[in-house]
């Protein structure tokens, strides 16, 4: 079976799956990280993408970080202020945004299009080498919910200067539920879907109803994510040194810059271990800094924030008259435990979907829908506005002394139905035949020979362009 790639880059990291053996799989970077950051340097003359971007000497590189929120072609000049805030290039924004990279060596300039096809390439490049592929690499993008098709459209053009053959862009949340087959459900369910990245959150209502998905209620911040908590953790540390040798590391740009990185490391182990050792050489003035931080620390000092990453949610959830029965969590944030339990505690009935890594979510779901989209006929599915054709009636189907209702009205194309089918060891042929009213005439008809067969079986019908198709297995 060919493989099929998921790819979701938020604006601190990137993750990079696979859909392979009819199961999806997320694929380590060259560094063993199934995260690979979405930061891009120039170290003297020299492009570093991911990890080595990351770390080493900040003040030896020209960096730019959160370049997804300038690949908005509708961002905002509070967008454009805090990439400014968190990157070393230069950026100007007069005719068209230039990044200017300015190293002892060389000065470069680049722009948002050319930074996210280096990371796009980074990966293309790590989706080459782990899965045996003939042919072009399919992939499956997710991009925010509130993007214009403008903005889908630069990312997936940014994607195929990158070698990749984009079959589809979907919407983050979308891609959250195909991670954990949500669509496949028979009932109507409502999910809440709380995305919390490095710095922007969103929760979202999706009512999930036979393979389609609907968008009740959104809400989107673009001042909330991890990064406040890692400036949190940075401030305590920083207070610490402060306390011990009475010098203070926020007077001194490189000391928090420092500071931040490995307040950063800290929090993602503390997502799993109950302590972490930040250890930091020369932090100021040639002082060396080495401390132990347990989570119970962390979520004190987090407990403060806790209230304003709730505030999305909550605001979802108000005068909102469904019940919610399931909640995904995505987003690197949302590893944290504390802020899993307090999302939980809004809707305490509801199931939480935890067996995928939070960060991951996204790029697993995109991947298992270039898997589903290899099987599909060709169509265009670039559109965000498409016409589909749906049952117009209820489908029922007879056989032996069973009638069951196969599909209901509504039901879009290439839906299935798995049914269990026991005829009993004595019975070698066997009919099925499909109704539109369990009393009406049959309009078609399938007989299939089971005399070789394990008994019990399954039946798998499959709603296709113009005739239902039946199959045992």
């Amino acid at each position: 079976m060919a493989t099929a790639y998921g790819i979701h880059i938020g604006n601190s990291s990137g993750c990079l799956a696979a859909f392979a053996n009819g199961a999806p799989i997320v694929i380590a970077n060259d560094a063993g990280d199934r995260v690979t950051p979405a930061i891009v340097a120039l170290n003297a003359s020299e492009w570093e993408i991911g990890l080595p971007a990351k770390s080493g000497q900040p003040s030896s590189k020209s960096i730019i970080k959160h370049n997804k929120r300038l690949m908005n072609c509708d961002f905002t000049e509070e967008d454009l202020s805090y990439v400014e805030a968190s990157s070393s290039c230069r950026i100007q924004n007069e005719e068209k945004l230039v990044y200017e990279f300015e190293t002892s060596e060389t000065t470069l300039c680049s722009n948002p299009d050319k930074i996210a096809t280096k990371i796009y390439a980074k990966l293309f490049t790590i989706a080459s080498h782990s899965v045996g592929s003939d042919g072009d690499l399919k992939l499956v993008l997710a991009a925010p919910l509130h993007w214009s098709s403008a903005s889908r459209e630069r990312l997936t053009k940014c994607a195929e200067l990158a070698g990749f053959d984009v079959l589809q862009v979907i919407s983050e949340p979308a891609a959250a539920l195909l991670a954990y087959n949500i669509e496949d459900t028979n009932e109507d369910v409502y999910v809440l879907v709380y995305r919390l990245g490095g710095s922007t959150c969103d929760a979202s209502i999706v009512r999930v109803s036979a393979g389609f998905m609907t968008i009740e209620k959104n809400i989107f911040r673009s001042d909330l994510g991890g990064q406040c908590l890692t400036k949190d953790l940075a401030n305590y540390v920083a207070q610490e040194f402060r306390q011990k040798w009475k010098l203070d590391p926020h007077e001194s740009r490189r000391a928090m810059a420092k500071l931040l990185h490995h307040a950063d490391n800290c929090k993602h182990v503390l997502s799993t271990l109950n302590s972490a050792h930040v250890f930091i050489e020369s932090l100021l003035d040639g002082v060396d800094w080495s401390q132990n931080v347990t989570r119970a620390r962390f979520e004190n000092i987090i407990s403060s924030k806790i209230s304003a990453f709730l505030e999305p949610a909550q605001k979802a959830i108000e005068g909102f008259e469904g019940k919610i029965s399931k909640i995904v969590l995505c987003g690197g944030s949302m590893k944290i435990p504390k802020l899993q339990a307090a999302i939980a505690s809004l809707v305490p009935e509801a199931e939480i979907l935890s067996g995928i890594s939070p960060d991951e979510v996204i790029a697993v779901g995109c991947a298992r829908e270039a898997g589903l989209l290899l099987d599909m006929p060709e169509s265009n599915l670039t559109d965000i506005n498409t016409e589909v054709e749906f049952l117009g009636k209820d489908i029922y189907m007879k056989y032996l002394d069973q009638t069951i209702k196969l599909f209901k009205e509504g039901t879009p194309p290439f839906s299935q139905n798995i049914t269990t089918v026991d005829p009993g060891q004595d019975v070698k042929d066997i009919n099925f035949t499909l109704h539109e009213d369990p009393d009406s005439e049959e309009f078609a008809r399938e007989s299939f020979n089971i005399e070789n067969l394990c008994k019990p079986f399954t039946l798998k019908a499959t709603i296709q362009q113009s005739k239902i198709l039946l199959q045992l297995e």
